[in-house]
Protein backbone atom coordinates (compact mmCIF):
# COMPACT_ATOMS: atom_id res chain seq x y z
CA UNK A 1 0.00 0.00 0.00
CA UNK A 2 1.03 3.61 -0.59
CA UNK A 3 0.91 4.35 3.14
CA UNK A 4 3.31 1.49 3.82
CA UNK A 5 5.81 2.83 1.30
CA UNK A 6 5.85 6.18 3.07
CA UNK A 7 6.25 4.60 6.52
CA UNK A 8 10.01 4.37 6.00
CA UNK A 9 11.66 7.30 7.76
CA UNK A 10 14.38 7.86 5.21
CA UNK A 11 12.03 7.72 2.25
CA UNK A 12 9.59 10.05 4.00
CA UNK A 13 12.31 12.50 4.98
CA UNK A 14 13.89 12.34 1.53
CA UNK A 15 10.63 13.16 -0.25
CA UNK A 16 9.91 15.94 2.25
CA UNK A 17 13.38 17.37 1.68
CA UNK A 18 13.13 17.27 -2.12
CA UNK A 19 9.67 18.84 -2.23
CA UNK A 20 10.65 21.52 0.29
CA UNK A 21 13.83 22.37 -1.61
CA UNK A 22 11.93 22.71 -4.89
CA UNK A 23 9.44 24.90 -3.07
CA UNK A 24 12.29 26.98 -1.66
CA UNK A 25 13.64 27.47 -5.18
CA UNK A 26 10.31 28.88 -6.31
CA UNK A 27 10.10 31.06 -3.19
CA UNK A 28 13.49 32.60 -3.84
CA UNK A 29 13.12 32.77 -7.60
CA UNK A 30 10.19 35.09 -6.92
CA UNK A 31 12.43 37.78 -5.44
CA UNK A 32 14.90 38.14 -8.36
CA UNK A 33 11.97 38.30 -10.78
CA UNK A 34 10.12 40.92 -8.71
CA UNK A 35 13.37 42.86 -8.23
CA UNK A 36 13.39 43.37 -11.99
CA UNK A 37 9.65 44.07 -12.31
CA UNK A 38 9.30 46.53 -9.42
CA UNK A 39 11.30 49.64 -8.64
CA UNK A 40 13.63 49.34 -5.66
CA UNK A 41 11.26 51.23 -3.33
CA UNK A 42 8.28 48.99 -4.14
CA UNK A 43 10.49 45.90 -3.92
CA UNK A 44 11.66 47.02 -0.49
CA UNK A 45 8.03 47.46 0.62
CA UNK A 46 7.16 43.96 -0.60
CA UNK A 47 10.07 42.30 1.19
CA UNK A 48 9.41 44.30 4.38
CA UNK A 49 5.74 43.20 4.48
CA UNK A 50 6.68 39.56 3.96
CA UNK A 51 9.44 39.90 6.57
CA UNK A 52 6.85 41.11 9.11
CA UNK A 53 4.60 38.20 8.17
CA UNK A 54 7.42 35.68 8.56
CA UNK A 55 8.45 37.12 11.93
CA UNK A 56 4.93 36.71 13.32
CA UNK A 57 4.49 33.27 11.76
CA UNK A 58 7.79 32.18 13.30
CA UNK A 59 6.02 32.15 16.67
CA UNK A 60 3.79 29.30 15.54
CA UNK A 61 6.73 27.10 14.60
CA UNK A 62 6.71 26.40 18.33
CA UNK A 63 3.85 23.99 17.61
CA UNK A 64 6.22 21.68 15.73
CA UNK A 65 8.70 21.49 18.61
CA UNK A 66 5.93 21.10 21.18
CA UNK A 67 4.43 18.24 19.15
CA UNK A 68 7.77 16.40 19.15
CA UNK A 69 8.10 17.00 22.90
CA UNK A 70 4.58 15.73 23.65
CA UNK A 71 5.03 12.58 21.56
CA UNK A 72 8.29 11.76 23.33
CA UNK A 73 6.95 12.41 26.85
CA UNK A 74 3.43 10.93 26.60
CA UNK A 75 1.52 8.01 25.13
CA UNK A 76 -0.17 8.66 21.78
CA UNK A 77 -3.66 9.42 23.11
CA UNK A 78 -2.45 11.81 25.81
CA UNK A 79 -0.03 13.50 23.41
CA UNK A 80 -2.81 14.10 20.87
CA UNK A 81 -5.13 15.61 23.47
CA UNK A 82 -2.44 17.90 24.85
CA UNK A 83 -1.36 18.91 21.35
CA UNK A 84 -4.93 20.01 20.60
CA UNK A 85 -4.92 22.30 23.64
CA UNK A 86 -1.50 23.74 22.73
CA UNK A 87 -2.64 24.25 19.16
CA UNK A 88 -5.65 26.22 20.37
CA UNK A 89 -3.53 28.43 22.60
CA UNK A 90 -1.00 29.19 19.86
CA UNK A 91 -3.72 30.10 17.37
CA UNK A 92 -5.24 32.51 19.88
CA UNK A 93 -1.83 34.05 20.43
CA UNK A 94 -1.41 34.37 16.68
CA UNK A 95 -4.75 36.10 16.26
CA UNK A 96 -3.79 38.51 19.05
CA UNK A 97 -0.50 39.25 17.30
CA UNK A 98 -2.39 39.92 14.06
CA UNK A 99 -4.70 42.39 15.80
CA UNK A 100 -1.70 44.08 17.39
CA UNK A 101 -0.09 44.58 13.99
CA UNK A 102 -3.34 46.06 12.70
CA UNK A 103 -3.54 48.49 15.64
CA UNK A 104 0.10 49.52 15.27
CA UNK A 105 0.01 49.70 11.47
CA UNK A 106 0.17 53.56 11.31
CA UNK A 107 3.32 53.54 13.47
CA UNK A 108 4.85 50.60 11.58
CA UNK A 109 4.04 52.24 8.25
CA UNK A 110 5.77 55.44 9.30
CA UNK A 111 8.76 53.67 10.86
CA UNK A 112 9.35 51.32 7.93
CA UNK A 113 8.51 53.96 5.29
CA UNK A 114 5.94 51.79 3.50
CA UNK A 115 3.88 53.97 1.19
CA UNK A 116 0.62 52.15 0.37
CA UNK A 117 -1.61 51.46 3.43
CA UNK A 118 -3.34 48.69 1.45
CA UNK A 119 -0.15 46.65 1.98
CA UNK A 120 -1.02 46.36 5.69
CA UNK A 121 -4.58 45.25 4.92
CA UNK A 122 -3.11 42.46 2.81
CA UNK A 123 -0.61 41.65 5.55
CA UNK A 124 -3.50 41.13 7.99
CA UNK A 125 -5.31 38.90 5.47
CA UNK A 126 -2.16 36.85 4.83
CA UNK A 127 -1.75 36.31 8.57
CA UNK A 128 -5.40 35.32 9.06
CA UNK A 129 -5.21 32.86 6.16
CA UNK A 130 -2.05 31.47 7.75
CA UNK A 131 -4.07 30.22 10.75
CA UNK A 132 -5.34 27.04 9.04
CA UNK A 133 -1.94 26.68 7.35
CA UNK A 134 0.00 26.43 10.61
CA UNK A 135 -2.72 24.37 12.32
CA UNK A 136 -2.94 21.80 9.53
CA UNK A 137 0.76 21.48 8.75
CA UNK A 138 1.60 21.33 12.46
CA UNK A 139 -0.99 18.60 12.95
CA UNK A 140 0.40 16.59 10.02
CA UNK A 141 3.97 16.95 11.23
CA UNK A 142 2.85 15.72 14.64
CA UNK A 143 1.59 12.60 12.85
CA UNK A 144 4.87 12.30 10.87
CA UNK A 145 3.12 12.95 7.57
CA UNK A 146 6.06 14.85 6.12
CA UNK A 147 5.18 13.97 2.53
CA UNK A 148 1.89 15.88 2.75
CA UNK A 149 3.65 18.84 4.36
CA UNK A 150 6.21 18.75 1.56
CA UNK A 151 3.44 18.76 -1.04
CA UNK A 152 1.94 21.82 0.63
CA UNK A 153 5.31 23.60 0.66
CA UNK A 154 5.82 22.86 -3.03
CA UNK A 155 2.31 23.86 -4.15
CA UNK A 156 2.26 27.02 -2.04
CA UNK A 157 5.59 28.19 -3.47
CA UNK A 158 4.53 27.40 -7.05
CA UNK A 159 1.15 29.14 -6.78
CA UNK A 160 2.63 32.21 -5.07
CA UNK A 161 5.41 32.40 -7.67
CA UNK A 162 2.96 32.44 -10.58
CA UNK A 163 0.29 34.68 -9.08
CA UNK A 164 2.65 37.22 -7.45
CA UNK A 165 4.51 37.74 -10.73
CA UNK A 166 1.34 38.02 -12.82
CA UNK A 167 -0.40 40.43 -10.42
CA UNK A 168 2.78 42.25 -9.38
CA UNK A 169 3.67 43.11 -12.99
CA UNK A 170 0.32 44.91 -13.31
CA UNK A 171 -0.36 46.31 -9.84
CA UNK A 172 3.05 46.66 -8.17
CA UNK A 173 3.55 45.86 -4.49
CA UNK A 174 -0.16 45.42 -3.75
CA UNK A 175 -0.58 43.07 -6.71
CA UNK A 176 2.38 40.94 -5.63
CA UNK A 177 0.95 40.66 -2.11
CA UNK A 178 -2.43 39.62 -3.54
CA UNK A 179 -0.55 36.90 -5.40
CA UNK A 180 0.96 35.64 -2.14
CA UNK A 181 -2.48 35.62 -0.50
CA UNK A 182 -4.27 33.80 -3.33
CA UNK A 183 -1.38 31.35 -3.74
CA UNK A 184 -1.64 30.39 -0.07
CA UNK A 185 -5.39 29.81 -0.41
CA UNK A 186 -4.87 27.55 -3.43
CA UNK A 187 -2.21 25.53 -1.57
CA UNK A 188 -4.56 25.07 1.40
CA UNK A 189 -7.02 23.36 -0.93
CA UNK A 190 -4.24 21.05 -2.13
CA UNK A 191 -3.31 20.25 1.48
CA UNK A 192 -6.90 19.40 2.39
CA UNK A 193 -7.21 17.07 -0.59
CA UNK A 194 -3.95 15.18 0.03
CA UNK A 195 -3.91 15.13 3.88
CA UNK A 196 -5.02 11.51 4.14
CA UNK A 197 -6.43 12.09 7.63
CA UNK A 198 -9.14 14.28 9.08
CA UNK A 199 -7.67 17.71 9.73
CA UNK A 200 -8.34 19.66 12.96
CA UNK A 201 -11.54 21.68 12.90
CA UNK A 202 -10.98 25.41 12.96
CA UNK A 203 -14.31 25.72 14.77
CA UNK A 204 -12.94 23.75 17.72
CA UNK A 205 -9.86 25.97 17.81
CA UNK A 206 -12.03 29.06 18.26
CA UNK A 207 -14.24 27.51 20.97
CA UNK A 208 -13.67 28.40 24.66
CA UNK A 209 -11.32 26.25 26.72
CA UNK A 210 -13.08 23.37 28.48
CA UNK A 211 -12.42 22.46 32.11
CA UNK A 212 -10.14 19.51 31.32
CA UNK A 213 -8.29 21.61 28.72
CA UNK A 214 -7.61 24.28 31.34
CA UNK A 215 -6.11 21.63 33.62
CA UNK A 216 -3.84 20.43 30.82
CA UNK A 217 -2.87 24.00 30.03
CA UNK A 218 -1.86 24.71 33.63
CA UNK A 219 0.58 21.78 33.57
CA UNK A 220 2.14 22.99 30.32
CA UNK A 221 1.94 26.77 30.60
CA UNK A 222 5.62 27.27 31.41
CA UNK A 223 6.80 24.96 28.63
CA UNK A 224 4.45 26.57 26.11
CA UNK A 225 5.63 30.05 27.09
CA UNK A 226 9.27 28.98 26.84
CA UNK A 227 8.63 27.38 23.44
CA UNK A 228 6.98 30.52 22.09
CA UNK A 229 9.86 32.64 23.34
CA UNK A 230 12.61 30.35 22.04
CA UNK A 231 11.12 29.37 18.68
CA UNK A 232 9.37 32.66 18.01
CA UNK A 233 12.28 34.77 19.21
CA UNK A 234 14.92 32.97 17.17
CA UNK A 235 12.56 32.82 14.18
CA UNK A 236 12.04 36.58 14.46
CA UNK A 237 15.78 37.11 14.09
CA UNK A 238 15.84 35.46 10.66
CA UNK A 239 14.42 38.58 8.97
CA UNK A 240 15.42 41.16 11.56
CA UNK A 241 18.12 42.52 9.21
CA UNK A 242 15.46 43.60 6.69
CA UNK A 243 13.49 45.30 9.47
CA UNK A 244 16.62 47.13 10.64
CA UNK A 245 17.42 48.17 7.07
CA UNK A 246 13.95 49.67 6.58
CA UNK A 247 14.24 51.57 9.86
CA UNK A 248 17.85 52.75 9.58
CA UNK A 249 18.28 53.59 5.89
CA UNK A 250 16.46 55.39 3.07
CA UNK A 251 14.06 53.39 0.88
CA UNK A 252 16.57 53.00 -1.97
CA UNK A 253 19.32 51.61 0.26
CA UNK A 254 16.87 49.45 2.20
CA UNK A 255 15.45 48.05 -1.04
CA UNK A 256 18.89 47.06 -2.30
CA UNK A 257 19.81 45.48 1.03
CA UNK A 258 16.50 43.59 1.14
CA UNK A 259 17.36 41.83 -2.10
CA UNK A 260 20.77 40.82 -0.77
CA UNK A 261 19.23 39.53 2.45
CA UNK A 262 16.70 37.42 0.59
CA UNK A 263 19.54 35.68 -1.27
CA UNK A 264 21.21 34.80 2.04
CA UNK A 265 17.88 33.51 3.37
CA UNK A 266 18.09 30.65 0.87
CA UNK A 267 20.90 29.09 2.92
CA UNK A 268 18.82 29.52 6.09
CA UNK A 269 15.82 27.68 4.69
CA UNK A 270 17.83 24.82 3.21
CA UNK A 271 19.67 24.39 6.52
CA UNK A 272 16.44 24.62 8.52
CA UNK A 273 15.05 21.55 6.74
CA UNK A 274 17.82 19.64 8.47
CA UNK A 275 16.50 20.75 11.87
CA UNK A 276 13.00 19.36 11.29
CA UNK A 277 14.41 16.04 10.11
CA UNK A 278 16.96 15.71 12.94
CA UNK A 279 14.89 16.75 15.97
CA UNK A 280 12.52 13.73 15.96
CA UNK A 281 15.58 11.49 16.26
CA UNK A 282 16.54 12.91 19.67
CA UNK A 283 16.50 10.20 22.37
CA UNK A 284 15.54 11.49 25.81
CA UNK A 285 17.39 8.68 27.58
CA UNK A 286 20.50 8.25 25.44
CA UNK A 287 23.08 11.07 25.45
CA UNK A 288 25.36 9.06 23.17
CA UNK A 289 22.71 8.96 20.45
CA UNK A 290 22.04 12.66 20.88
CA UNK A 291 25.72 13.55 20.51
CA UNK A 292 25.91 11.45 17.35
CA UNK A 293 22.77 13.02 15.89
CA UNK A 294 23.90 16.56 16.69
CA UNK A 295 27.39 15.84 15.42
CA UNK A 296 25.99 14.64 12.10
CA UNK A 297 23.73 17.67 11.86
CA UNK A 298 26.55 20.15 12.45
CA UNK A 299 28.81 18.36 9.96
CA UNK A 300 26.13 18.64 7.30
CA UNK A 301 25.53 22.28 8.25
CA UNK A 302 29.26 22.94 7.97
CA UNK A 303 29.39 21.39 4.49
CA UNK A 304 26.42 23.46 3.38
CA UNK A 305 27.99 26.62 4.78
CA UNK A 306 31.34 25.93 3.14
CA UNK A 307 29.74 25.31 -0.25
CA UNK A 308 27.60 28.47 -0.10
CA UNK A 309 30.48 30.68 1.06
CA UNK A 310 32.91 29.35 -1.56
CA UNK A 311 30.43 30.17 -4.32
CA UNK A 312 29.80 33.63 -2.87
CA UNK A 313 33.50 34.42 -2.47
CA UNK A 314 34.44 33.25 -5.98
CA UNK A 315 31.53 35.02 -7.68
CA UNK A 316 31.06 37.90 -5.25
CA UNK A 317 31.52 40.58 -7.93
CA UNK A 318 28.84 39.21 -10.26
CA UNK A 319 26.44 36.98 -8.32
CA UNK A 320 24.14 39.75 -6.99
CA UNK A 321 24.04 41.56 -10.34
CA UNK A 322 23.23 38.38 -12.28
CA UNK A 323 20.52 37.22 -9.87
CA UNK A 324 18.91 40.54 -8.93
CA UNK A 325 19.86 43.07 -11.60
CA UNK A 326 22.19 46.02 -12.14
CA UNK A 327 20.83 47.95 -9.13
CA UNK A 328 22.25 45.22 -6.86
CA UNK A 329 25.78 45.09 -8.32
CA UNK A 330 28.91 45.11 -6.11
CA UNK A 331 27.07 43.83 -3.05
CA UNK A 332 28.97 40.54 -2.80
CA UNK A 333 30.76 41.35 0.46
CA UNK A 334 27.47 42.19 2.19
CA UNK A 335 26.00 38.92 0.87
CA UNK A 336 28.87 36.99 2.49
CA UNK A 337 28.24 38.66 5.86
CA UNK A 338 24.48 38.04 5.55
CA UNK A 339 25.12 34.35 4.82
CA UNK A 340 27.41 34.07 7.84
CA UNK A 341 24.67 35.60 9.98
CA UNK A 342 22.04 33.15 8.69
CA UNK A 343 24.29 30.09 9.10
CA UNK A 344 25.25 31.09 12.64
CA UNK A 345 21.58 31.64 13.48
CA UNK A 346 20.64 28.15 12.23
CA UNK A 347 23.46 26.61 14.28
CA UNK A 348 22.21 28.33 17.44
CA UNK A 349 18.58 27.47 16.67
CA UNK A 350 19.38 23.77 16.24
CA UNK A 351 20.99 23.53 19.67
CA UNK A 352 18.31 25.69 21.33
CA UNK A 353 15.51 23.48 19.97
CA UNK A 354 17.40 20.37 21.05
CA UNK A 355 17.57 21.77 24.60
CA UNK A 356 13.89 22.70 24.39
CA UNK A 357 12.86 19.12 23.60
CA UNK A 358 14.88 18.02 26.63
CA UNK A 359 12.96 20.64 28.62
CA UNK A 360 16.18 22.31 29.71
CA UNK A 361 16.22 25.91 30.97
CA UNK A 362 19.46 26.34 29.06
CA UNK A 363 17.34 26.72 25.93
CA UNK A 364 15.91 29.96 27.33
CA UNK A 365 19.33 31.21 28.43
CA UNK A 366 20.85 30.60 25.00
CA UNK A 367 17.94 32.16 23.12
CA UNK A 368 17.67 35.26 25.32
CA UNK A 369 21.44 35.84 25.16
CA UNK A 370 21.45 35.79 21.36
CA UNK A 371 18.20 37.77 20.97
CA UNK A 372 19.39 40.52 23.34
CA UNK A 373 22.68 40.97 21.48
CA UNK A 374 20.96 40.97 18.06
CA UNK A 375 18.46 43.63 19.14
CA UNK A 376 21.05 45.96 20.68
CA UNK A 377 24.21 45.83 18.54
CA UNK A 378 22.78 47.00 15.16
CA UNK A 379 21.35 50.14 16.77
CA UNK A 380 24.79 50.95 18.15
CA UNK A 381 26.95 50.12 15.13
CA UNK A 382 24.63 49.78 12.12
CA UNK A 383 25.34 53.12 10.42
CA UNK A 384 25.76 51.39 7.02
CA UNK A 385 24.29 48.16 5.60
CA UNK A 386 27.72 46.52 5.87
CA UNK A 387 28.14 47.49 9.53
CA UNK A 388 24.55 46.55 10.31
CA UNK A 389 24.74 42.97 9.03
CA UNK A 390 28.28 42.52 10.38
CA UNK A 391 27.07 43.61 13.83
CA UNK A 392 24.21 41.08 13.61
CA UNK A 393 26.61 38.25 12.80
CA UNK A 394 28.90 39.25 15.66
CA UNK A 395 25.84 39.55 17.92
CA UNK A 396 25.01 35.86 17.34
CA UNK A 397 28.59 34.91 18.20
CA UNK A 398 28.62 37.22 21.24
CA UNK A 399 25.28 35.85 22.47
CA UNK A 400 26.57 32.29 22.11
CA UNK A 401 29.68 33.22 24.05
CA UNK A 402 27.55 34.82 26.76
CA UNK A 403 25.55 31.59 27.02
CA UNK A 404 28.72 29.51 27.36
CA UNK A 405 29.94 31.83 30.12
CA UNK A 406 26.64 31.65 32.04
CA UNK A 407 26.45 27.87 31.60
CA UNK A 408 30.05 27.39 32.77
CA UNK A 409 29.45 29.64 35.78
CA UNK A 410 26.35 27.62 36.67
CA UNK A 411 28.26 24.34 36.46
CA UNK A 412 31.05 25.64 38.67
CA UNK A 413 28.53 26.89 41.22
CA UNK A 414 26.72 23.54 41.23
CA UNK A 415 29.98 21.60 41.60
CA UNK A 416 31.00 23.81 44.53
CA UNK A 417 27.69 23.15 46.27
CA UNK A 418 28.05 19.40 45.76
CA UNK A 419 31.58 19.41 47.23
CA UNK A 420 30.50 21.41 50.24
Amino acid sequence: MLADRFSNFYLRSGIFGVLSLIGALFNYALYPVLARLLNTGDFGDFTAILALSNQILAILLAFNVISIYLVKHNNEQTARKKAQVIQKLLVWFFIGATLLVAILSPFIRSHLKIHDPMAFVLLALILIIAVPTVVWTGYLQGHRRLVQVGLYAFSAALFKFILAIVLGSSFGTVGALWGVLLGTLAALLVLQLCAGIKLPSLGSVLSPLKKDEKIILKTLVFYVSASILVVGGLGFLQNIDITFAKGLFDSQTAGVYSGISILSNAVYYVAFLLIWIILPEIDLRNKTVNRRVLGTAYKLLGLLAAGALIIEVVFRNVITKKLLGAAFANQGQILIYATLFQISLVAVTLYALYLLILRSLRSLILSLSVILCCVVLPWLFGDTPRHMILSLWLAVLLGSGLYLFINSLHRLTRQSKLKS
